[in-house]
């Protein structure tokens, strides 16, 4: 019998606007919130963040011809959370085990409740940070979904759901369209063509543009030394500033934490120690370690130094979800997602586009990850110097559950 496949979009969030707006007048600063979770609840985040650290690590592991890596745990997990709905068997097992959220303790219905509760308490969090999270559901004109799988996908992730003529040559530009939309025009173009044999795409679009807390001053940027991987030097353009921040030293990484708005949300630095190189460093990047090193963070007066930076990556994930463990989803002959759909399905398509860029005044981001469905034949007394002039890593989290949105290396400017 012929196949079905799945194409997975996910759409990565942006952390500094794309356009070149004058940065608009900030409301007033209101009081950082508290996301409450349940013991259980806090169990699911644990499993969700374990989940960011093997992704990122993954990820890493198999890039070999892009300097710099930029990836949105968040956005893949939701995209491929909305996937796993229409799962079943061993399928929906993998697909479950991968994201940190087994079959053997947890429900679709956990699942499902928890990221609604996440998505929903990020949105309210900080009312000088604009933060968007959407999902969108396009499916082929006539193709038949189960009603089921539409419904908990528009009630748990508020997804939009819309049929839509493959065939016509504006059907490409129509979701392109929709993803400019909710990145800020940061990510233009995910879908260069729809093939005849596709019959779905689901996507995930997350946003967030932040404003840093203490602001770097245009007037203190020079041109200073930033030392490749390769060992080649370039000027880039170093914001400075000397500042209290949370940081922490250990034998991997010196770590500082710059907070936006009103420190809900926060981007962690992770400069290696020593003369480690990042790759060396990166490898003691666990979610067990990243617990410890966020409980030792403290007061500290900082000199930073930091380059501005822009990233846009992508990355195709079926390889890196299959190392992780999520084979029969991708398998024409073995996958299962029969509360799908009565026809023969599987993710044919997994791929990630992100944009970050850093300045002065703060950081925006975004990402797109894309699944389809195609038919074949988813301190001390003076300041401590914390000079981000070589490789570095980064994540911007949110304070109270620790949740990760997005993670990064940089390794060349």
């Amino acid at each position: 019998m012929l196949k079905k496949t799945i194409a997975a979009l996910s759409l990565l969030s942006i952390l500094v606007a794309c356009q070149n707006d004058e940065t608009p007048s900030q409301p007033e600063l209101k009081p950082r919130k508290d996301i409450n979770l349940t013991r259980a609840e806090q169990d699911l985040m644990d499993k969700g963040t374990d989940f960011a650290f093997r992704f990122f690590d993954q990820v890493c592991s198999t890039e070999k011809e892009k300097p710099n890596v930029f990836v949105s745990p968040l956005s893949a997990s939701l995209c491929l959370s909305m996937i796993t709905n229409g799962a079943s068997g061993k399928t929906l097992t993998e697909m479950q085990n991968v994201l940190g959220f087994p079959a053997a303790f947890f429900s679709l219905d956990d699942l499902n409740n928890y990221n609604q509760k996440l998505t929903s308490a990020l949105l309210d969090l900080d009312n000088t940070t604009q933060l968007g999270i959407a999902n969108s559901i396009w499916v082929k004109q006539g193709f038949k979904v189960y009603d089921s799988f539409v419904d908990v996908n528009k009630k748990m992730y508020d997804a939009q759901v819309q049929e839509l003529d493959f065939a016509s040559p504006t059907a490409k530009d129509v979701i392109n369209q929709w993803c400019a939309e909710q990145t800020n025009n940061c990510i233009k173009e995910v879908i260069q063509r729809i093939p005849e044999d596709a019959r779905m795409y689901l996507i995930n679009a997350l946003y967030f543009k932040g404003i840093w807390k203490s602001q770097f001053q245009k007037s203190d940027i020079r041109q200073e030394n930033f030392t490749n991987s390769d060992g080649a030097q370039q000027k880039v353009n170093m914001m400075n500033q000397t500042e209290t921040f949370n940081y922490t030293q250990n034998s991997a990484f010196y770590i500082a934490e710059l907070p936006y708005g009103n420190e809900a949300f926060s981007m962690v630095l992770l400069l290696p120690a020593g003369d480690k190189t990042l790759d060396e460093s990166l490898s003691g990047l666990t979610y067990e370690n990243w617990k410890e090193w966020n409980a030792a963070l403290s007061s500290r007066q900082l000199q930073v130094k930091l380059p501005r930076f822009k990233v846009e990556y992508n990355k195709m994930l079926i390889e890196d979800m299959v190392a992780m463990g999520m084979k029969d989803a991708f398998d024409g002959y073995k996958a299962d997602f029969s509360k799908m759909s009565a026809a023969e399905l599987y993710i044919g398509l997994l791929q990630q586009f992100t944009y970050v860029n850093v300045d002065e005044e703060g950081t925006e981001a975004a990402a797109v990850t894309v699944g389809g469905m195609f038919e074949t034949s988813v301190g001390p007394s003076t300041p401590i110097s914390f000079y981000v002039d070589r490789p570095f890593a980064f994540v911007i989290k949110e304070k109270s559950t620790g949740a990760i949105l997005f993670m990064g290396k940089i390794t060349e400017l």
